[in-house]
């Protein structure tokens, strides 16, 4: 019975923690936008780079990282007697609150930062970090975030998977299973972006650009995104040649009782 409280304690927690959204909160105190009303409409980092740039993109991922991470990291120290399970465990719940939020009609995120902060605070992080840092530069060269994310998530579960039965991890059926429950939650939440890559309608990030504008601006220079000028269309300036002597007053004036002609 207790071990029953202990477990729905920490889904119960690790819900409502993983229904905090930090890219809407930066999208809205830091350049006053609704960011499910910009780009693709999905408030996670993706569109965040898409929409912001790389700066407010990493900021997002770093945050959602920490707040995953360090949340399944608490839950393991404060019930140590379960091991990776309750790691796992929690972060299950993290990923239920991030991607079905109670508070935005259960319309959240699709949970790839979510997922790398899990990962990145367990006893696989120094896997998890480099694993990270080879997707990080294959997306220079690819520039479809959802591959990249499929790579990234799908290395890790499969990775984890392995090291769990090797190492002999306690419950490793069951963190298992939590793994791949996860990898599916994911795989579910980006359908569209799947049938978009068939059709061949998935939308470029231009990753390599945002990186040149971040490292290749000239010092002082103010970095604006294209998304946050207000496209106003310019007034057309017409300039008449004015007439030459050669030309006669008929030339130059437009008959006035002339109708135009009447079109289909």
């Amino acid at each position: 019975m207790i071990v029953a409280l202990k477990f729905i304690l920490v889904a119960f927690v690790s819900y409502f923690i993983g229904t905090i959204n930090f890219s809407k909160i930066l999208s809205w105190y830091v350049r006053h936008k609704d960011i499910t009303k910009i780009g693709s409409g999905n408030p996670g980092t993706m569109n965040m780079l898409r929409s912001y740039g790389f700066g407010l993109a990493l900021l997002t991922f770093v945050a959602e990282v920490a707040k995953a991470g360090l949340t399944c990291l608490i839950f393991k120290l404060c019930f140590p007697e379960f091991g990776q399970l309750i790691y796992f465990f929690a972060g299950l719940f993290i990923m239920i609150g991030y991607i079905f939020p109670v508070w935005s009609k259960f319309k959240g995120g699709k949970g790839v930062a979510c997922f790398a902060g899990i990962f990145l605070f367990s006893n696989l992080w120094y896997v998890a970090l480099a694993w990270f840092a080879i997707c990080f530069v294959l997306l220079i060269f690819i520039d479809y975030g959802c591959i990249i994310s499929f790579t990234y998530i799908g290395g890790l579960a499969i990775g984890y998977t392995i090291y769990v039965w090797l190492e002999g991890v306690a419950y490793a059926w069951a963190i298992t299973i939590i793994i791949w429950v996860l990898f599916a939650l994911m795989i579910f939440k980006h359908h569209g972006n799947i049938k978009r890559l068939f059709n061949h309608t998935e939308n470029k990030i231009d990753f390599k650009g945002k990186l040149k504008k971040v490292f290749c601006h000239k010092k002082g220079e103010q970095i604006i995104e294209e998304e946050c000028v207000d496209q106003k269309p310019e007034t057309e300036i017409v300039i008449e040649p004015k007439p030459t002597n050669q030309q006669t007053d008929s030339e130059v004036q437009k008959p006035q009782d002339e109708e135009t002609p009447k079109q289909d």
